[in-house]
């Protein structure tokens, strides 16, 4: 007899079309944060046509949705969580077109199996995760996802990886104001606001060298002035602050809002600081579910490339939902070295290749939600996994 995981592929393989298409229309139609609604229209579609019940405008957000197909009743509540906004001017080149399409495949697997089951799956779609617009943080607060017991994705990568690891991030805007005036004729009266914007790059330029190494700030000048002899007046940058865990990253964000504080008054203007978006915790691990994950690629043949990551590179709204209920992000190696935030790696995802990846995550997807619905003391263990990280770093992890 058929064991159910390799139930749950076969059953993948069939959608395998339907994947293609979700895959390829989101990819080739990309919107940004909070705008997804021809994704979340897509996706929420293709999920009631295979039974799941579905509920839109979740937490506020008209593109997030959650997605639930019951079994009997009790059991564990599974949560697979989709991400399809993608980015300003070069599109789905962090392939959330892959994330968003692997998740619902995988659901739709499982979601026709699930009469055998007591348990529940349920698909978040969860906006805006570029850009620190945090759909995961807002549709928890929002209350969500409260019975969810754990959560799971995958992510594109140049590599296959088991054990990822991210940042925390904060992104802030600093806005100067200073005084206009003639370059040439009256430049004693100006207060020059692009010079505190400057100053402000020097001064973090300088603090670098005092930070840890994994500590990682990138910025950029989005006003400027308007004409060469004019002294401007405002001047406006935007940074993204990373530290490995969100206690650290406070710190380290108090210290590069020194630095513009610092370069307002060097200047003679004045400073508004503002946090934009959400920001987003490091990521927990959890070895519970990333071992299902890695036993079911195994199983499956699927290379792994890094079983665990050296270092943390990017961030992700993930890791707040970590700190929560267990919740793993697994990277799925695109079959190309370019890196995410690139067109190289746009085009990595795009098309039948795109979808190929879609379907890779899916099974693998599938098979450990089966995993878990077989086996729920697996879910308790992971919760209790928690927990402990919980209490042996006194509440923080």
């Amino acid at each position: 007899m058929i064991c159910q995981t390799e139930e749950a592929v076969r059953r993948v393989e069939e959608l395998g079309d339907q994947i293609f298409t979700l895959c390829k229309t989101i990819h080739e139609n990309p919107e940004l944060g909070f705008q997804e609604f021809k994704a979340s229209r897509m996706l929420t579609g293709f999920l009631e046509e295979q039974g799941f019940t579905v509920t839109r405008g979740c937490g506020g957000l008209e593109t997030a949705f959650r997605a639930e197909r019951k079994g009997k009743e009790g059991g564990p509540v599974i949560g697979l969580l989709c991400e399809y906004d993608a980015l300003p001017g070069v599109g789905h080149a962090c392939g959330h077109n892959i994330i968003a399409t692997s998740s619902v495949g995988a659901a739709a697997a499982v979601g026709a199996m699930m009469e055998a089951y007591e348990g529940t799956i349920v698909v978040l779609g969860t906006p805006s995760e570029e850009g620190s617009g945090g759909g995961k943080q807002i549709l928890w607060d929002a209350g969500v996802m409260n019975d969810v017991d754990c959560a799971m994705m995958f992510h594109p990568g140049p590599q296959t990886v088991i054990r990822d690891k991210t940042l925390a991030i904060q992104a802030l805007r600093f806005t100067f104001h200073g005084q206009s005036a003639h370059a040439g004729a009256a430049q004693e009266k100006g207060r020059n606001a692009l010079e505190a914007v400057i100053q402000t790059f020097n001064g973090i330029n300088s603090l670098r060298g005092h930070l840890k190494k994994e500590v990682n700030i990138h910025g950029i000048i989005t006003k400027g002035g308007v004409a060469t002899n004019i002294i401007p007046d405002l001047g406006e940058a935007e940074f993204g602050v990373r530290a490995s865990t969100i206690q650290e990253l406070e710190t380290v964000v108090e210290r590069v809002c020194g630095c513009a504080h610092g370069a307002a008054a060097m200047t003679g203007c004045t400073v508004d600081i503002t946090r934009l978006g959400i920001a987003y915790a490091d990521l927990v691990p959890n070895e519970t579910l990333l071992g299902l994950m890695e036993q079911n690629m195994e199983a499956l043949q699927i290379p792994i490339d890094v079983r665990q990551a050296p270092a943390a590179l990017a961030s992700t709204d993930v890791g707040n939902l970590s700190h929560c209920i267990p919740a793993i992000q697994c990277m799925i190696g695109i079959g190309s070295p370019a890196l995410p935030h690139t067109p190289a790696f746009a085009q990595a995802c795009a098309g039948e290749a795109g979808a190929e990846i879609a379907v890779r995550a899916a099974k693998v997807l599938a098979c450990t939600v089966i995993d878990l619905l077989e086996n729920p003391e697996l879910v308790k263990k992971a919760r209790e996994e928690l927990a402990e990280r919980k209490r042996e770093s006194g509440g923080d992890v």
